[in-house]
């Protein structure tokens, strides 16, 4: 209730963050022996998870939950092996919105793969929508699995983890932004690439790699979930968690994934890019209403130092918005308007190119630039 609390006295709220999800340990040690129901740990939660669903529903914001397919959760409580459906109606008889579902303590590939599909199933006859989040990450990790959920999730998941664990380190960070660049195409309105917690705050990485991590996951379209503890987070962490203009690319009514335009040779930076929704785009529809991507006027981009020195990047508008066809074409000039999301700026008209300046060390720069003008010089 305390977190709930804060939440909304935070800003988080405000800000977007609408599910207070428990995770692990929130059970009792064992089911009920008669009805082989879930029990929850009564020292944790007094009055109920139905009496905590209630508070945490009184705020404005929306439950969630966690369970794990095998017989045991990670923590070894009990988990939903062959007693999906009656933890499924369990689950929604206490109003939860949100279900994280693991595989830990599944032995069988196969098992835990068709654990998702039968959860889905269960989930889809309860009375009330649940989010159905798919902690895949055991099965993409098993050297003798080529089944990769990504194959499969968007079908039965909302959402499905694509690499392992993530650490409060910088190297964790880039290993799975590195994986997700080559599923992004994966993402889409309904299911959503799961990039995994944020960890932001937890204290191993510099503001610029907390930055840099948000803006990543941001720009593609990864559910944006605190693993920090609210009760002493520092306003520079709340900063980064709330930057409502960083959110709004997370939360594009487009839905769809940034991803990887360039790498370095060398490796030492990055730059990705979104589209974005643009109120003037009426004309981007064709007469059945089929929206097309190529070009589209307004984009948000992320360029990212991976180096351990400050660094300039520089990027060509036409790596957004296509180049001449052949050589007997016009060259398109293209002008645009950028505006920086982190510093709050519009930093005004750029044609054909734009250097970010000093990036910091293993930062990002991020930020949006919208089409103005197309001219085409013949020579």
């Amino acid at each position: 209730m305390e977190i709930a609390d804060m939440l909304v006295d935070n800003g988080m709220l405000s800000a977007g963050y609408k599910y207070l999800n428990i995770d692990d340990c929130w059970e009792a040690s064992y089911r009920d022996p008669i009805s082989g129901m879930l029990r929850y740990n009564e020292t944790k939660f007094p009055h109920g998870m139905l009496a905590l669903s209630d508070y945490i529903h009184s705020k404005g914001l929306l439950f969630g939950i966690y369970t794990s397919s095998g017989e045991r959760t990670c923590k070894k409580y009990p988990g939903s092996w062959q007693h999906e459906y009656l933890d499924a109606a369990l689950f929604s008889s206490w109003n939860v919105d949100f279900l994280k579902l693991d595989c830990c303590y599944q032995d069988n590939i196969k098992d835990r793969a068709t654990a998702y599909i039968t959860w889905s199933k269960a989930l889809s006859i309860q009375n009330r929508s649940i989010v159905f989040s798919c902690d895949t990450d055991e099965l993409l990790l098993n050297e003798n699995n080529f089944e990769f959920p990504f194959q499969w999730a968007p079908e039965y998941c909302n959402m499905a983890r694509i690499w392992g664990d993530i650490d409060d380190e910088w190297e964790s960070t880039l290993s799975i932004s590195d994986h997700a660049a080559n599923i992004y195409y994966a993402s889409q309105p309904g299911y959503w690439n799961d990039l995994d917690i944020l960890t932001i705050g937890l204290g191993k990485q510099t503001i610029e790699e907390y930055t840099s991590q948000f803006s990543l996951w941001a720009i593609m379209s990864s559910p944006l979930i605190a693993g920090n503890d609210l009760r002493i987070m520092k306003m520079e962490i709340a900063n980064i968690l709330t930057n409502k203009e960083v959110i709004a690319i997370n939360q594009d009514k487009l839905g769809r994934s940034g991803n990887m335009i360039r790498r370095a040779f060398d490796g030492s930076y990055e730059i990705w890019s979104k589209p974005v929704y643009y109120e003037n785009m009426s004309h981007f529809y064709d007469t059945n209403n089929t929206l097309h991507f190529s070009p589209l006027p307004l984009h948000a981009v992320v360029l990212l130092n991976r180096l351990n020195i400050t660094a300039n990047i520089t990027f060509e508008f036409e790596e957004l918005f296509g180049n001449k066809l052949s050589p007997h074409q016009p060259t398109p000039i293209w002008t645009v308007f950028i505006r920086d999301l982190w510093l709050h700026q519009d930093l005004g008209e750029f044609v054909d190119t734009w250097t970010a300046i000093n990036v910091p060390v293993h930062g990002v720069r991020m930020i949006t630039v919208l089409l103005r003008n197309t001219t085409y010089f013949h020579g």
